[in-house]
């Protein structure tokens, strides 16, 4: 092995093992949030025909195919145990990283290693890396960075340029002549170009929220030389698949939904996003006080500090922009004064990356900055996770600043400053990771941060009732609602709890029809809200729940069962034949089901038919036969 390819492992090994010891508490953490609804309680990466559904059907909630079969095959894999999902989310956390050195690299940025390591350690990252849900986000940015890659050595980004890749021109813009706008035909595409658009059809199928890669790809265009408009015609087939497939998304998104996710006008979600800007900027620089759930922000246009945020940015774009069009004036000059002098083109240069980076950071927000509903913006406009793709271009600037010729000289001050910070990270990122060790740590450690987190107090709630500490769940299931009086879903668990409670049923009956009334979709409330009126002798109240309960959710084999029963006990046995044959369809394993069929085919006449469901029945559930 040559030295240098020696020195190139020993920089691998080190960058995964700075990312294994950050991550190790989370390492030996378990589901949380929503990983229940995307995988552990999911059945289609449970069931045999499941990779065709998520596929090929309108099943599943969001349609993130590759993320999903990724998923379906890891549960064959190692089931219920987290530990198999968290390392992996952690190897393709770190292959991206790599990806970003090989890519920075190649575009010839100093410190591109740095960079890439500042990403593997950088703490705004944990909740990407930790959460498993967010499998689509470390997934698709593999997919980005590789149709990037890809990208790099195709003819379209390599056509025309006077420096080749590699040498010590990447990265400097480098005058061309030419007769006008257009003049030059688009390179005919070839395999590179072929891969990196699968590659970006899987990243899109991953998470919609690449979708900014042809913006991307043209500007490394543009880094490399000046855009012509064969550029943009090679970028066609880019744009047709984020178009595509983010109109798809939006779709899945919103054909389950009742009520907007939330309503602004058109300047509020322009203040929005200059907000954000600032605040993922922030995050990049100072990772302190970061948290699983952030404050919701109530934007006000006419409040004029509201407004500092977007002239800021809009200001900050502006003065790159006239910065660097008074140096290329000056290094122009200075070319033609004194050919081969280079004058000022470090500053030029340092100049020109920040607008790129700052251009990249912006661009890869849009997606996040609220123009477009995402459900998690329920509960805050911002999250670390929705920073995992902007990150790369501030900590890309940063790395070029200090490493490239603008920075200091003294190599033994940039390694130890370097070094520093890439320790100090690594201990907040380890720090911030073992909130991820389970569900109650995590929801404590955002309630701290964030103590108006009505979402934090349901869902710790819900922990605390699964621990058997009612009172403590009562509490946080009231909190809950004194903050969110609307929340649909802690009155439901509210009234789950006090359901089981002596003389509760009237009082749960009233928290599962509120929850039905803010969410009139909402199949588990009306299932128990039905359960809660045949209890209190409502029966004509609690069939038309359980009717309403089957239509939301067909495939509901209990719901199904006691809407048979109650029609039966009203006297409509023939009614309520077809819902117990549909129970035991969806459950052959449900004793009571097939008891009830028995029972309804006998006294409908058929008593050799039902003669099979009762022994399947009593052969489930032997007590039945006695």
């Amino acid at each position: 092995m040559t030295k240098t390819r020696a020195r190139a492992l020993g920089a691998v090994l080190l960058l995964a093992a700075l990312a294994f010891i950050a991550y190790a508490p989370a390492l030996r953490g378990g589901f949380v949030f929503d990983d229940d609804n995307l995988l552990t309680k999911n059945p289609l990466i449970q069931a045999p025909d499941g990779l065709y559904r998520l596929w090929f059907t309108a099943e599943p909630v969001d349609y993130w195919p590759v993320t999903m079969t990724s998923f379906w095959v890891e549960w064959r894999l190692w089931g219920a145990d987290p530990t198999g999902y968290h390392v992996v989310n952690l190897l393709l956390h770190i292959a991206a990283a790599l990806l970003i050195w090989v890519i920075l690299r190649r575009l010839g940025i100093p410190g591109a290693y740095w960079a890439a390591l500042l990403f593997a350690v950088h703490p705004v990252n944990v909740q990407s890396v930790a959460w498993v849900a967010q499998r689509k986000n470390t997934l698709s940015l593999l997919f980005f960075l590789l149709s990037v890659c890809s990208f790099l050595r195709t003819r379209w980004h390599n056509q025309g340029s006077a420096s080749v890749v590699g040498s010590p021109q990447v990265g400097r813009f480098v005058p061309q002549r030419r007769s006008g706008l257009g003049t030059t035909r688009a390179p005919w595409p070839d395999l590179c170009y072929w891969l990196s658009l699968l590659a970006f059809i899987l990243a899109m199928l991953s998470k919609g929220s690449v979708a900014i890669l042809p913006l991307v790809l043209l500007g490394l265009v543009a880094w490399r030389r000046r855009l012509q408009a064969a550029d943009f015609l090679m970028a066609v087939p880019f744009l047709a698949v984020a178009v595509v497939l983010t109109l798809v998304n939006i779709q899945f998104q919103n054909h389950g939904l009742t009520a907007p996710i939330r309503t602004a006008g058109v300047a509020e979600r322009f203040l929005d996003a200059g907000a954000v800007i600032w605040f993922y900027l922030g995050k990049a620089l100072w990772p302190i006080g970061l948290t699983f759930i952030y404050p919701l922000w109530r934007v006000r246009p006419d409040n004029p500090l509201w407004w500092l945020p977007l002239l800021g940015a809009v200001g900050v774009t502006g003065l790159l922009l006239a910065r660097l069009r008074s140096l290329n004036a000056n290094y122009a000059a200075a070319i033609s004064a004194s050919p081969g002098d280079g004058g000022n083109r470090n500053a030029r240069d340092l100049w020109r990356g920040a607008l790129f980076a700052w251009l990249y950071f912006c661009v890869a927000l849009i997606p996040v900055m609220g123009f477009a509903d995402i459900y998690f913006m329920k509960y805050s406009l911002v999250a670390d996770h929705y920073e995992y793709l902007a990150l790369i271009g501030v900590l890309a600037l940063l790395a070029a600043a200090w490493w490239g010729p603008a920075g200091p000289g003294d190599r033994r001050l940039k390694l130890a400053t370097s070094a520093a910070i890439v320790g100090l990270l690594t201990a907040l990122t380890w720090r911030q990771a073992g909130n991820y060790r389970d569900a109650e740590t995590l929801y404590r450690a955002t309630l701290e941060r964030n103590p108006k987190c009505w979402l934090a107090d349901n869902n710790l709630g819900i922990v605390e009732v699964d621990s058997g500490r009612r009172a403590d769940a009562r509490t946080h299931f009231v909190r809950a609602l004194e903050l969110n009086p609307d929340y649909a879903e802690a009155h439901f668990n509210l009234g789950l709890l006090v359901r089981r409670e002596p003389g509760g049923t009237a009082a749960a009956a009233a928290h599962f029809a509120r929850a039905v009334q803010l969410n009139p979709r909402y199949a588990d409330a009306h299932y128990y809200l039905a359960n809660s009126l045949g209890d209190l002798g409502r029966p004509a109240d609690a069939i038309a729940q359980y009717e309403e309960t089957v239509r939301l959710k067909p495939n509901f084999p209990e719901a199904q069962l006691n809407l048979g029963s109650t029609l039966a006990s009203s006297g409509r046995l023939a009614e309520a034949l077809p819902h117990f044959e549909e129970a035991v369809r969806l459950n052959p394993r449900l004793a009571r089901a097939q008891l009830n069929l028995a029972l309804a085919l006998r006294e409908l006449g058929r008593p050799r038919e039902g003669q099979s469901h009762y022994e399947e029945a009593v052969r489930l559930d032997p007590a039945l036969g006695r």
